[in-house]
């Protein structure tokens, strides 16, 4: 079964995603810090992670950065979904690994769901 993370801080977000990637056959966990997100990182070793970039305390930029560091998390596709669409920060998203950025309200559950399975291997 294949393992995806979701850094979410908006329960209801986290709670449907997490629903919908459950019922689609995914092992899912959740955080929604950075501190917590980078813990549960390398524990679960996900095949994939969920990403929004406004987090309480630190941002998604800052976990992009710091998973840099954990070599069991450094080269996991990581998937921004975030209502943030800044250029600088999409920009820089990018420059520290992230393999897409989404903005939430141009996209469903089930087009996260399409675009999360390009990039799980």
């Amino acid at each position: 079964m294949k393992k995806v993370l979701i850094i979410e801080d908006e329960k209801i977000l986290l709670e449907m995603y997490t629903f919908k990637f459950s019922k689609e056959g995914y092992e899912v966990f959740s955080a929604t810090d950075v501190e917590n997100a980078l813990k549960i990182a390398e524990k679960e070793k996900p095949d994939l992670i969920i990403l929004d970039i406004l987090l309480p305390k630190e941002s998604g930029i800052a976990f992009l950065e710091k998973r840099k560091e954990i070599e069991t998390v450094k080269d996991v596709p990581v998937i921004v979904l975030s209502n943030f669409d800044d250029k600088e920060t999409r920009e820089k998203a990018f420059g520290l690994g992230a393999k897409d950025y989404l903005i939430k309200s141009n996209f469903n559950p089930k087009e996260v769901l399409a675009r999360m399975k390009l990039q799980i291997k």
